[in-house]
């Protein structure tokens, strides 16, 4: 989404339309409305403010779309390098061997560059499906960097976060590692 092109004023002159359900904001134009990049250069509180006015989660149906994302910028970078056909090449070359292990896919991992992953608890979030809690996903850009993944942690305690909260791998997610796999494998990691 290009900057502020879908957003509304903060100080209170538009007001958020709906559709005929008084609960849903309106539509985006395009699925890639529900996204924004931001930088140290435009992340202003007014900016914050106008985005999740705009796309409040619990009032956005999944019909728009799975998520509404914000990515910090830089964040491309990593992802541009990833190898996602290889990774899953690889992981079919573990299947076979009846080799899959947390260690195994770590390693393809590392090796086709698939590194970014997130803290379910950049951010992204769950658009509202009927009786279900929302995802929040807040991203970092290698998750075999255990200092990174741990102070991230840390900052989501100290702004209140006291649940207990699990860390997914892309790579992971690419694979189609979900709960009950044939591999027993977890799909999140780093719980406390």
């Amino acid at each position: 989404m290009d900057e502020d092109v879908a957003m509304m004023a903060v100080d209170g002159q538009e007001t958020p339309t709906s559709t005929s359900n008084s609960r849903s904001v309106a539509p985006p134009a395009s699925p890639q409305d529900l996204s924004s990049v931001w930088t140290a250069e435009n992340s202003t509180q007014q900016r914050i403010i106008q985005f999740i006015t705009r796309w409040p989660p619990s009032r956005t149906p999944f019909a728009y779309g799975p998520w509404i994302y914000a990515s910090r910028g830089g964040m491309s970078e990593g992802i541009a390098g990833q190898n996602i056909p290889g990774l899953k090449a690889a992981f079919q070359a573990l299947l076979g061997a009846g080799r899959v292990t947390v260690d195994t896919v770590d390693q393809i991992s590392k090796t086709n560059n698939v590194v970014t992953g997130k803290w379910m608890g950049v951010v992204k979030v769950s658009t509202c499906k009927e009786g279900e809690k929302h995802v929040i996903c807040i991203y970092v850009n290698d998750y075999t960097n255990k200092p990174e993944v741990d102070a991230l942690r840390k900052g989501l305690r100290s702004l209140g976060v006291k649940w207990r909260i699990g860390f997914k791998t892309d790579a992971y997610t690419h694979l189609n590692i979900y709960k009950d796999n044939p591999w027993n494998l977890r799909p999140s990691r780093f719980h406390e």
